[in-house]
């Protein structure tokens, strides 16, 4: 018998006691000597009842972790010894969750069946005219409503039950000892699960933080990955087409899942238009339908961007029947995406890793609106961004250039007009704030070029870190810098390099009233990128930054969402 069935045999024995207990009393008032043992029977019916809620408390403290379901516990305690407690997977658990205590806890649960049967013996549950005149009362059903006769008393159940009252009299020693037996008994089971509960806190924040760490070193080393993927997709990129696109998907990772979400467009010469993929380095051929449009979709103004209105056919999705197997590597990504039928187009190689890409939507538009996030500040869009909102990108570009610096993904610090959100193809007014995206254009990938033109725009660390926290004050206020009265008081700049000076400049005298527009946490995000970085390890500053400029970012988001603000 397991543990948990023991313990329900426990749990069982109380209600039948305190049922009997209570009918012994019907008994002893028809044969009128009840107020004789009033108290004993009070303190013993009290003791039943205590122990009873007792043992039921410390069962549900033993249930709470193995049963996810309420109500299933609920009726394990209101059926003990059921068949519900036979389950082999309650066992199991139990012992799982009691570890190197459960020898003591099968020790201590054994110890208080057996004083339950102890007290049944000492209640005279065991005799047997006791027993049948409590259950099935006869002499109550004759003679309903007063005390029976002195006759009825002497007959030979009357004395049965004078002997049981003289019994039950008489053992109040007994079964108080018995009571608190088994209440050393249920506190040290009580005692066992205190100590196991104490070890779990512990044990999860322990696993937590060495899952945090290593979401964190992948993160970190993410940029890695990324090149990877660049690579293998150059690689599989071989076509004499002129022109194609491909947008990558910015996240921000909390996890060290690596899928790249990228929408690759074609020329007009290509047989396909715009193919939105996603890039898995594991061989999992299941489908992934892609995310649908949230509520972060706002249309543009068409007064604004110069569009008098939406298109009024939505462009049909492209169904193709050629099936490409999971198996087979992609030598031609071009082609690939030409015989896609929705689902594995195959895998391209990068560095001895395989990446495999799976087609989540075809649409037959040769190009996608885009919207700008400078356009975006501008007021290109209406209403204007929420500050929820503006403070998600911000934390999505902030990780992303964590995630990508110094892959081919980004050699440089992206820029407002680098920053894309892309438009619905079946409707050019709508563009999905919560989704940025970056460009590259792939026209010089086949010859080979790629690589010695992205070395052209490498910028120092610095430098990058700059453009950021720039990006991160912009979206902080919902304005651009060159329209601030703290730009507006320097030169232009007679060049990029004296440009991107006088902007630093202007932007650590805007950076004095972020804390009061958006609270410390951001404003200490953009301090680190306008100088604060400045003392980080050159080798370690991925690590400084993921605690220094996105978690403080994540906890604003968080914040926000949390509290539902919505304002501007």
């Amino acid at each position: 018998m397991s543990g948990i069935e023991i313990a329900g045999l426990v749990l069982g024995a109380f209600p039948v006691a305190i049922s009997v207990l209570e009918k012994y009393r019907e008994v002893g008032d028809r044969f009128g000597f009840f107020m004789n043992i009033r108290r004993e029977y009070k303190e013993c019916l009290d003791d039943l009842k205590f122990q009873q809620l007792s043992f039921t408390s410390n069962l549900r403290h033993l249930l709470l972790p193995l049963v996810v379901d309420d109500d299933r516990i609920a009726v394990l305690l209101a059926h003990p010894g059921g068949e519900s407690w036979k389950e082999r997977s309650i066992g199991d658990l139990l012992e799982k969750r009691l570890q190197g205590s459960f020898e003591l806890y099968m020790t201590f649960i054994e110890r208080m069946l057996s004083i339950v049967k102890e007290i049944q013996e000492a209640l005279a549950f065991d005799s047997r005219l006791v027993q049948e005149k409590i259950i099935t009362p006869e002499v109550l059903q004759k003679t309903p409503g007063r005390v029976l006769s002195v006759r009825s008393v002497l007959s030979k159940e009357g004395v049965a039950f004078q002997y049981y009252k003289f019994k039950f009299s008489n053992g109040e020693s007994a079964r108080n000892r018995l009571f608190a037996r088994f209440q050393q008994e249920n506190d040290r089971l009580e005692k066992i699960l205190s100590f196991s509960d104490q070890d779990i806190p512990l044990v999860q924040q322990r696993n937590s933080a060495m899952q945090s760490a290593l979401i964190d070193a992948a993160i970190c080393d993410f940029w890695i990955q990324a090149g990877r993927v660049f690579q293998a997709r150059a690689s599989a990129w071989n076509c004499q087409c002129q022109e194609h696109e491909a947008k990558l998907l910015l996240q921000h990772r909390a996890s060290k899942k690596s899928d790249f979400y990228v929408t690759f467009s074609s020329s007009d010469s290509s047989q396909w238009g715009i193919r939105k993929t996603r890039i898995a380095e594991e061989g999992d051929p299941s489908y992934d339908q892609g995310r649908q449009l949230g509520s972060n979709h706002w249309n543009r103004d068409p007064e604004t961007a110069g569009i008098s209105s939406p298109r009024t056919q939505a462009p049909e999705d492209i169904e193709m029947s050629t099936f490409v197997s999971v198996a087979q590597p992609i030598s031609s990504l071009c082609a690939a995406l030409q015989q896609t039928d929705g689902s594995c187009c195959g895998y391209v190689l990068g560095d001895n890793h395989r990446y495999y890409v799976y087609a989540t939507s075809c649409h037959s538009a040769q190009s996608m609106p885009c919207l700008t996030l400078g356009k975006m500040l501008e007021g290109g869009i209406q209403p204007h961004p929420t500050r929820a909102q503006r403070y998600n990108i911000s934390l999505i570009l902030a990780s992303s250039f964590l995630q990508l610096l110094e892959s081919p993904w980004m050699m440089k610090a992206f820029t407002k007009t680098d920053i894309l959100f892309l438009g619905d193809v079946n409707d050019p007014n709508i563009f999905i704030l919560d989704q940025p995206h970056i460009k590259k254009d792939f026209s010089v990938v086949g010859s080979g070029s790629t690589h010695s033109e992205s070395s052209k725009e490498e910028a120092s660390f610095a430098e990058a870190l700059d453009h950021l926290g720039i990006l991160l004050l912009e979206l902080c206020f919902g304005k651009i810098l060159e329209k601030q009265p703290c730009r507006k008081r320097w030169p232009a700049g007679g060049n990029e390099t004296e440009k991107a000076g006088f902007d630093v400049v202007a932007a650590r005298d805007w950076q004095c009233h972020v804390n009061e527009e958006a609270g410390l946490d951001y404003a200490d995000a953009v301090g680190w990128c306008l100088g604060g970085n400045r003392s980080a390890l050159p080798e370690k500053w991925r690590q400084n930054m993921l605690q220094r400029v996105i978690q403080p970012l994540q906890r604003c988001s968080n914040y926000l969402k949390a509290s539902g603000v919505v304002g501007v």
